[in-house]
């Protein structure tokens, strides 16, 4: 057991210093955060498999219905040319006047008031459900628009609400409020309620995904926050990968939203594991919880701290005296747009925050338009996310932040281009480099959370990263509405939008600085000078002459084989 005993070489200045960096109290935070995070993906992206594109028709009159579906539609139906030019039946339209002996001569049209679905594969969908054809298609893609509008009030309200409440108690409450929200949706009676609820579920889902994961940020040592932020995405991917098998057995979207739902049951079993944030309880100066919880992190941790009592007030003291200095530097939003620095990269964040958002999802919910077995796209395109976090994860820790994320977006923006060309003969190469879009997209949506966090300064931190994320959830706001520009035109201009976009995101990245191994920026004008010319010579010389004592350029002229010297520029520059 490791013995935290203060002495006169060890001094607890932090909580990591009593909880360590992560240990199997972490673990089980990450483990948590983890498979919290899998019922967002089904959530989202159910609504592929809630309303795929099945045939349909003009419903046959009672006068009619002993005719086969065949008969009923050489009768009935007018033939349409489709995008392939091959000749198929109308969805919408019908002959006005039926009858067996005017086959051959001219027809008037009418559009149709019912209609029949091709249920041969689907037993039941929300298409069939509420007749969401022809002129009222585009509610399908307005509810994945009302399911993204859930998540961004999410973000606002429940960040708020774990601040104020702690990270526990509104964790549990989204929870529920998404478990009972699921249940009722898989009854829904009208569209209305079914795009209401699953508004709840999304709210419900996000707030709990967000607020566990700020547990876990706040939980490990700083050494592993850049690495289990990606690797916590890991918990999305399994939820997608596992999505379409569940889909192929379950054809019936009422069934298929109770499998997706139920077992969030077994999160209620985290009332009895959740920990709340010792961060949290620090930050809000409740002396005795916070003791309670590093009792149980210690023990789980196999830590021992003598004096915790007197430890814990120390730290509360540290914290009071902190939050004082901190409150006559506190910066607002508006701070990030006032000076030309300091706007430029946060426009050029929130304009790539957009666009990886908007590819990501706009990629995923149209994966069924590529051609091919619709399951085994979708199967795919959630497979490569895995070597995709887990070469974020390589990218990040080797080769920085700014020069992958380019690579990555102007990438990924070519594959799209590239997969216009790609003719109906060619379906397998179509379907590669639809996926490595996706591979890169995802890459590049990974790195960007990192990236964003290190660019604002610290007094602007979570703002900068927050309203980030609100310009990300516009993009996926919009994203389903993707599909409805295709019908209007053709499958290449969507494509061509994201790719288009991918790329000019990607190139506008190389204006912002790297910020690896960087010091990073902490006052509004460490911030506007980030970035500039000669920012890191300077600041590390000011932090050199912190650490030593010693004036940095005396010692550089008096000592040019310095080596102490030599080996801190060589590290840090």
């Amino acid at each position: 057991m490791e013995n935290l005993q203060k002495d006169e070489s060890q001094e607890i200045n932090d909580l990591v210093d009593i909880t360590g960096q992560f240990g199997s109290w972490q673990k089980r935070v990450f483990l948590i955060a983890f498979f919290l995070v899998m019922p967002n993906s089904f959530h989202i992206l159910v609504m592929t498999f809630f309303a795929p594109d099945i045939d349909h028709w003009c419903s046959r009159p009672p006068a009619y219905s002993n005719l086969t579906v065949n008969q009923w539609k050489s009768l009935a139906i007018p033939p349409v040319k489709n995008e392939s030019n091959s000749t198929t039946y109308s969805h919408c339209l019908m002959y006005e006047n039926i009858t067996a002996f005017s086959l051959g001569g001219e027809h008037s049209n009418v559009t149709c008031t019912s209609w029949e679905y091709d249920n041969s594969f689907y037993t039941s969908t929300v298409v069939d459900e509420w007749d969401l054809v022809c002129g009222s298609d585009w509610l399908l893609s307005m509810s994945t628009t009302i399911v993204m509008t859930g998540f961004l009030f999410s973000v606002f309200i429940c960040g708020q609400l774990s601040d104020r409440f702690g990270r526990r108690p509104i964790t549990l409450t989204c929870i529920a409020l998404s478990l009972l929200s699921g249940l009722a949706c898989a009854f829904s009676t009208t569209f209305t309620m079914f795009a209401i609820l699953r508004f709840i579920i999304a709210f419900g889902m996000s707030g709990a995904t967000t607020t566990v994961f700020v547990l876990l940020m706040e939980s490990v040592g700083a050494n592993y926050r850049d690495v289990l932020g990606i690797c916590f995405e890991f918990g999305w991917a399994l939820g997608y990968v596992i999505l379409p098998g569940l889909a192929w057995f379950i054809r019936d979207w009422s069934n298929l939203q109770l499998a997706i739902t139920v077992p969030g049951v077994l999160f209620f079993s985290l009332w009895w594991f959740l920990p709340e944030s010792p961060r949290w309880l620090l930050a809000q100066s409740k002396a005795k919880q916070l003791q309670k919880e590093l009792e149980k992190v210690l023990k789980l941790n196999n830590r021992q701290v003598s004096n915790l009592e007197d430890v814990v007030k120390r730290l509360i003291n540290k914290e009071n005296k902190d939050k004082e200095q901190q409150t006559k530097k506190r910066a607002t939003f508006l701070n990030l747009l006032l000076t030309p620095n300091m706007r430029s990269k946060t426009l050029n964040i929130y304009f790539n925050w957009f666009v990886n958002s908007f590819v990501y999802y706009g990629l995923s919910l149209n994966t069924s338009n590529l051609g091919g077995n619709p399951f085994i796209n979708f199967f795919i395109a959630g497979a490569v996310e895995f070597p995709s976090y887990g070469a974020s994860v390589f990218a990040i820790k080797y080769l920085g932040r700014r020069i992958p994320l380019t690579v990555t977006m102007v990438i990924g923006g070519l594959a799209c281009f590239l997969t216009i060309l790609i003719q109906d003969d060619l379906l397998w190469l179509r379907i590669t480099l639809a996926m490595t879009g996706k591979f890169c997209i995802s890459s590049s949506f990974a790195i960007i959370y990192v990236f964003s966090a290190e660019i604002y300064p610290t007094v602007v931190r979570n703002v900068g990263v927050g309203s980030s994320s609100t310009c990300a959830r516009i993009g996926s706001m919009v994203a389903p509405f993707v599909k409805e520009l295709e019908k209007a035109t053709s499958q290449g201009v969507p494509l061509g939008i994201f790719g288009g976009l991918s790329i000019a995101a990607g190139l506008l990245v190389l204006l912002l600085p790297e910020t690896k191994n960087k010091p990073l920026p902490d006052t509004l004008e460490e911030g506007e000078e980030f970035g500039k010319k000669n920012y890191t010579s300077n600041v590390l010389r000011e932090y050199w002459d912190k650490l030593t004592g010693k004036n940095f350029e005396l010692e550089r002229e008096n000592s040019s084989r310095n080596t102490e010297l030599e080996e801190f520029i060589t590290t840090k520059m």
